[in-house]
């Protein structure tokens, strides 16, 4: 999941931890998936559901309640997971819920007090290390260790300060620029590299970013009567409606919001300044990317965006194809480059993490339904839409399985080197992974960003003003206050 934003507005951490406490407070088999706090309105129409009782210890039909917030393509794309995994496991049913992105964390928080907690569901990345904190997520090390789940990428981790593994990503997802081919062939310029090595400098990008933007009566930024109050094709829209979209920026040019090692705060480094105000002032100053108030006016996913042709890049979540791929079906010819750079490649990845919950009556068909939706080989359909990336290293280096996995049209020519071999070498993982406090430094960072986006303040006086605070979170070391 992840193409309806990778950020949310979560339940606060005293209403986490307070549900959470009440939701352990007894024993674990009293709180485990028998209950269901959701209304049918909160199921999905091609959700398979069961009306059945959870088997008894004495065999039988377990159901398992599972939850996520997936979008329509991609809940088509998770239900013939679930399907397949049905077909193959007779004595396993999955009530299969999906409630809207922003009510995710309150839902959850809500289960928690309830004592009606999923087995298993998807985790929005800021929460998974204050759950963990909070003692209600299994953890699965013993089964990663002994076998049972093959091997994940390092980078795709989510452990807590105590070694306990609460997951792995259930998929890799990394930024990228997409953009559309035709507006760069009508316009008579190459296409964004494809290669990390061969990156654009963010001069060279700012460059064709004006090329790409256009105003009412066909002029450029750069040129005389340029009407920046009335553009009708915006050269790129830089996603950064939450950190870890801006972040490979500023990490790029030497700087970050936390060191890859969790140890320092890099936020009030002059180079996170420099970078994140040339990323606001491509809207400010350049004019080659909508302002938050134009981009009201835009299409609403990149996909469409892009297809409209009001806007020639957009960066954002490889996730994104499967919001592009039912544009390629109109006719859109999607393509896909590295991110420019400012003194060497970057991106961030992400992924939401599966966990299961302490709370779980049938912990063994848990992890049934846990290993199948880790193996890469059971997630073919989320592969082809384009909305998963793999989180296994034999995937990005075998080339059959990277043919396998990249072999649908949403997928374009340049993709293995623009998205495969970038992912190797150049990603930073977002802290969230690793740093239980990130979650609670967004909460200061990503509202106090608005001022920057908006011009109200430079990035520098920003950063100066949020830092102590931030800094306070940091030392703490705790995910909830």
């Amino acid at each position: 999941m992840g193409s309806n934003g990778k950020w949310f507005k979560a339940a606060s951490a005293s209403v986490l931890a307070a549900a959470v406490l009440a939701g352990c407070s007894s024993n674990s088999n009293e709180g485990g998936s028998g209950g269901d706090s959701a209304s049918s309105s909160d199921k999905p129409a091609s959700a398979s559901t069961s009306t059945e009782a959870s088997a008894s210890p004495s065999g039988g039909v377990v159901t398992l309640k599972y939850v996520d917030w997936a979008t329509d393509e991609e809940r088509k794309s998770q239900q013939k997971s679930f399907d397949a995994f049905m077909e193959k496991h007779k004595n396993i049913k999955i009530d299969y819920q999906s409630v809207a992105y922003d009510e995710f964390g309150a839902k959850l928080t809500a289960m928690a007090a309830s004592k009606t907690l999923p087995d298993i569901s998807a985790m929005l990345e800021p929460q998974a290390l204050r759950w963990a904190e909070s003692g209600i997520l299994m953890d699965l090390s013993k089964y990663y260790d002994d076998g049972t789940i093959s091997p994940k990428m390092e980078s795709n981790k989510f452990v807590s300060p105590d070694g306990k593994l609460l997951g792995y990503s259930v998929a890799n997802e990394i930024i990228v620029l997409h953009y559309n081919k035709q507006l760069f062939d009508e316009a008579g310029i190459p296409y964004p590299p494809a290669e990390t090595e061969k990156a654009w400098t963010w001069d060279q990008f700012l460059e064709v970013a004006r090329k790409l933007t256009l105003d009412k009566n066909g002029k450029h930024p750069n040129e005389p009567g340029f009407d920046k109050n009335n553009i009708v094709q915006y050269g790129v829209d830089i996603n950064h409606s939450a950190d870890f979209l801006w972040t490979p920026f500023a990490i790029s040019n030497g700087g970050g919001e936390v060191s890859q090692d969790g140890k320092e705060l890099l936020i009030h480094k002059p180079e996170t300044a420099e970078a994140v105000q040339k990323v606001a002032d491509l809207a400010l100053k350049e004019f080659v990317s909508p302002t938050p108030a134009q981009a009201q006016g835009l299409p609403g996913d990149v996909g469409q965006k892009l297809a409209s042709k009001k806007v020639a890049m957009a960066t954002s979540g490889q996730w994104e194809l499967v919001n592009i791929g039912p544009q390629v079906e109109k006719g859109l010819r999607n393509g896909v480059g590295v991110l420019p750079i400012f003194k060497k490649p970057a991106t961030t990845n992400t992924g939401l993490p599966l966990v299961i919950y302490n709370t779980t009556k049938h912990p063994d068909e848990a992890i049934e339904l846990y290993k199948w939706l880790m193996d890469p080989n059971q997630n073919q359909a989320n592969f082809d839409s384009g909305v998963w990336m793999p989180t296994e290293l034999s995937w990005y280096t075998d080339p059959a399985l990277i043919e396998k996995w990249t072999a649908s049209k949403v997928h374009p020519p340049e993709y293995k080197t623009a998205v495969v071999d970038y992912a190797l070498k150049a990603t930073y993982p977002t802290p969230w992974f690793f740093l239980p406090t990130y979650s609670r430094l967004g909460e200061v960072l990503n509202p106090a960003m608005d001022q920057v986006w908006l011009g109200e303040k430079t990035a520098e006086q920003v950063f100066q003003e949020i830092y102590p605070k931030m800094k306070e979170i940091f030392d703490s070391g705790k995910a909830n206050p």
